[in-house]
């Protein structure tokens, strides 16, 4: 029968800084549900190794597996799809600003508001959009005319008194542009020049010939430049769109193996210096550790929220309607439109409110609170501390911090749980209590390993152990071959450590 896979693996790990090499290919394979210790002298590594397991550091090389998988996240298809979405929309941004947002607000918004009375030419402003993104020419309102003008607005091609008018002018501009100078059908009627379409209609009209030709050559030139801005365009979209991808992939690439993916995981810690929240009690500091794995399940569509969610919107929608009605036909005054746009809003934001905080105030949301606390003082009776759970931290006893910190990192419900100098600055009453309290959680199902320069505790405790001296593993094996390998008693251990 082959053995169980350990339940965590180091392959080979190590860890630079620059020049300093501080772990250099460490092995360990922690089985499940068993105390392993890693020993060595001050600098040997040992804190260094546990960042890198954590994912405060990221190793230099290496690996780190849980349940003989990576700890550092693998790509799935959806990250794929999460990059190009944000590539897209970095490379749409990008092309905006080079289209020059002011001219996009005169070509879609300013050119179809005229006055309140008019309103706003919804139809037009899409037409417009449409227009401005393929960076054909555009109509701008000026002066009380419609003049048609390249897509960034400086070349004016001609003006008309109405929209209408205005707009078959534009629409002569590629066909224009697709005639020869040299031999366009120009004709003369009822004393004006019109240029002719391939139909035999009449696409433009100008006084004489020589302006008609500078016509034709407009268009061309027109149509040239909107070639010429497309390309640009589409150049910094899809040079955008590249960027934005593997801009999101650098920054998902950091964020592979973290400390909130690592507890994620299952595996919790604590450190050599304690991190409490001093200013927080007890039961919050636990808490806060429970933050992975409470989750407020809501129902948006049962039939009372649909009437107390869902009617207010459909309120607020109607109203809207009536805003933008009133903006269209002008059916109110400017201050009545100011205070109208004002209350909704006022009201669509306290609707979003209202529902984003009534996920956390359903009976649900209090159940599940009060279920945590009770977890929480569970913890704090593990590690007899139930009756300083309303203590601040800060408050508590340098030993009860320790313990404290310790029902913290078990709040994450982790599988397995590093101890980094749990023994540093206890007494022998506090330390004896701790040994108990580490097989405690072994028993709970919680395989440990720990960081440990008392070797009263280390080798009253251990299953195994390994010994680290300059970032390297000179040795490993259980107290008793720990206790009588020479190697280790030279480097670190010392002959009154035996006696």
């Amino acid at each position: 029968m082959s053995a169980a896979p350990p339940l965590l693996e180091v392959d080979d790990l190590t860890l630079r800084f620059r020049g300093l090499t501080a772990v250099d290919k460490v092995d360990l394979a922690v089985k499940e549900g068993e105390i392993f210790a890693v020993i060595g002298p001050n600098g040997a590594g040992k804190t260094s190794l546990f960042n890198a397991i954590t994912g405060i550091y990221e190793p230099t090389e290496g690996r780190v597996l849980l349940d003989g998988k990576d700890l550092q996240k693998q790509p799935e298809r959806a990250n794929f799809y999460r990059w190009s979405i944000v590539g897209v929309i970095f490379g749409l941004l990008l092309a905006t600003w080079v289209s020059d947002p002011n001219q996009l607000w005169s070509a879609v918004v300013k050119a179809n508001y005229t006055n309140p009375k008019a309103g706003f030419e919804l139809g037009h402003a899409l037409s417009d959009l449409g227009a401005f993104l393929a960076a054909h020419p555009r109509i701008e309102f000026r002066a009380g005319r419609y003049y048609v003008t390249t897509s960034d607005g400086k070349s004016p091609f001609g003006s008309a008194k109405t929209r209408e008018e205005a707009e078959a002018k534009r629409q002569a501009i590629p066909v224009l542009a697709r005639l020869d100078v040299a031999s366009a059908p120009i004709e003369e009627r009822d004393g004006k020049v019109v240029i002719l379409g391939d139909d035999g209609a009449v696409i433009d009209e100008s006084p004489n010939r020589d302006i008609a030709m500078d016509r034709i050559k407009a268009a061309q030139d027109v149509s040239s430049q909107s070639t010429a801005t497309v390309l640009k365009r589409l150049l910094v979209l899809i040079l955008g769109a590249v960027v934005g991808f593997f801009g999101a992939m650098a920054i998902w690439r950091q964020t592979r193996r973290t400390p909130t993916s690592v507890t994620l995981r299952g595996i919790a810690r604590t450190f050599q210096n304690i991190r409490l929240f001093h200013d927080m009690s007890a039961t919050e500091n636990v808490l806060v550790g429970m933050d992975r794995h409470l989750d407020v399940p809501h129902r948006f569509w049962s039939k009372t929220r649909l009437v107390q969610d869902f009617g207010p919107l459909v309120a607020l929608g109607l109203v809207w309607l009536l805003f933008f009605a009133g903006l269209r036909f002008g059916l109110f005054g400017e201050l009545l439109n100011s205070l109208l746009l004002l209350a909704l809003l006022g009201g669509t934001l306290a609707w979003v409110v209202i529902i984003l905080r009534r996920r956390f105030f359903t009976p649900t949301a209090r159940r599940i609170e009060s279920d945590a606390r009770a977890e929480a003082l569970e913890l704090l009776r593990f590690v007899d501390l139930e009756d300083r759970a309303d203590d601040l931290a800060k408050n508590l006893p340098y030993g009860d911090q320790r313990r404290l910190e310790i029902a913290r990192a078990l709040a994450t419900r982790p599988r397995l749980l590093l101890l980094d100098e749990p023994a540093a600055g206890m007494n022998p009453s506090e330390t004896v209590s701790l040994m108990k309290l580490i097989k405690d959680i072994r028993d709970r199902g919680i395989t440990v390993l720990l960081i440990e320069h008392h070797m009263r505790v280390v080798m009253g405790i251990s299953d195994r152990i390994a010994v680290l001296v300059y970032g390297k593993k000179i040795a490993e094996g259980t107290p008793e071959e720990i206790r009588n390998d020479k190697k280790v008693v030279e480097a670190y251990l010392g002959e009154e450590q035996l006696g």
